[in-house]
């Protein structure tokens, strides 16, 4: 990962010699696996358990004779060892070690992205709290509709993200597997008894059938999680960026003392986080492809998934996280411009109580769908022509041959009334 997008623990969880100490460890509780069945004796196991350290250009320098890396690995290991060195690898093949090896650091990673989308799902929710009762003029195909409650918005997007964490744990319960099936996944030459040890040691769960390796599927599962999650921030964050235009100025990402906005235009603030958040949403998503056909390997395996997943997974995790963090940042330093708002609803000339009258006529008074939508639609277009107030255009229409008591007809012009059932909505979602 380039080092503008490097996230330091996905870094550090993705290094080469954190995956080789990896190896090492599932390479040493499969001994300790077979001392429990009484196959390796206790002295050669507490001499193998001592081993804490790998060198890399020496499995390297092997690895050039070899041209196979576990190979390569296990006889520099060995050569830490004396004649214990026979347990290491014990009815063990390479993907054993290393789909094992590659789980824990995928459920390492996992805990980090889930920690980051607790803690984004907090500030959308806060902020829904916060503008539960402001106004926006809502829109529809991009045009003004009626006002809604800013707060809504967000705790729509509060309410997805649940279901997308609901999609990640089992995206997480799939992918956190042990498998040591030996070389067919037939378990010819190790025990069962072993992969549900080495499960319980790292805290995996057990991958129940396999072939040489744990199927990709389980993989695909949860990029293509992760390609959701990130369609989800891509749409808060086009959200804002809609709101920023300059006719619009409706809600703005901060911007910093001393933060620029154009190299040539010095008035410009451009919603660069959510720009940024956009591309690299798109850029997980770009990865869905390539893990589905991991999943189609020859036989019992072949090595066609190999190369990709060793820049996928780093990558899309550093990039899964760093999105997370900048979304909960743009979140939090939003500025919310309720005058702005306000002066778009005032703007409309109450042409948004359109429905309001139409349905109040309906439930109240005997009048036909048909005839009452079109004296109100020809209502609102004169509005729009005249650009005159839809309340006065509906007196000097007749709207007294379709409400009787002006009283009532003045008591639909009300803002709150589409405010009225939100806090029964927030009870719905925030429990």
């Amino acid at each position: 990962m380039i080092e503008r997008y490097l996230i330091n623990e996905i870094e550090k969880i993705w290094s080469e010699e954190n995956k080789l100490l990896t190896w090492l460890e599932v390479e040493k509780v499969v001994v300790r696996a077979w001392n429990n069945l009484g196959v390796v004796p206790k002295k050669d196991m507490d001499l193998i358990d001592k081993l804490k350290e790998i060198n890399i250009p020496r499995m390297l320098e092997i690895e050039k004779e070899t041209k196979h890396d576990v190979v390569a690995f296990t006889r520099m290991i060995s050569e830490y060892l004396g004649e214990e060195k026979r347990w290491i690898h014990l009815g063990l093949t390479s993907t054993d070690v290393v789909d094992t090896a590659q789980n824990v650091l995928i459920k390492q990673s996992n805990q980090i992205v889930l920690k980051e989308i607790n803690k984004l799902l907090e500030e959308i929710k806060k902020k829904a709290i916060e503008n539960k009762e402001t106004l926006i003029m809502g829109r529809s195909h991009g045009m003004y509709g009626e006002p809604t409650s800013l707060g809504l918005k967000f705790l729509l997007w509060y309410d997805e993200l649940k279901r997308q964490i609901s999609r990640f744990e089992l995206a997480k319960n799939q992918i956190e597997v042990a498998k040591i099936s030996g070389s067919m996944g037939n378990y010819a030459n190790i025990e069962p008894d072993i992969e549900e040890f080495v499960a319980k040691e790292f805290d995996l769960n057990l991958d129940n059938i396999s072939t040489q390796v744990t199927q990709r599927d389980r993989h695909a599962n949860l990029i293509q999680v992760f390609a959701n999650i990130s369609s989800t921030l891509e749409k808060i964050t086009t959200e804002i960026r809609l709101f920023q235009r300059s006719e619009v100025q409706e809600v703005c990402e901060g911007f910093d003392k001393g933060q620029k906005g154009s190299s040539s235009m010095p008035h410009k603030k451009n919603p660069i986080s959510s720009e940024n958040i956009t591309g690299l949403a798109r850029y997980i998503r770009g990865f869905v492809s390539t893990s589905l056909e991991n999943n189609v390997l020859w036989h019992e395996r072949d090595i066609s998934h190999s190369s990709n997943e060793r820049l996928m997974l780093p990558d899309v995790f550093n990039i899964m996280v760093y999105i997370l963090r900048r979304t909960t940042s743009t979140i939090s330093n939003l500025v919310v411009n309720k005058d702005k708002m306000l002066e778009h609803i005032n703007s409309q000339n109450n042409i948004f109580y359109s429905q309001r009258v139409l349905t109040y006529i309906l439930i109240k008074y005997n009048f036909s769908r048909e005839e009452v939508y079109d004296f109100i639609q020809k209502c609102t277009l004169e509005c729009q022509l005249k650009n005159k107030d839809f309340k006065s255009i509906l007196l000097e229409n007749g709207i007294n041959n379709y409400i009787s008591n002006l009283n009532e007809f003045e008591e639909l012009f009300d803002l709150k009334y589409f405010l009225r059932h939100v806090n029964r909505v927030f009870e719905r979602v925030v429990k």
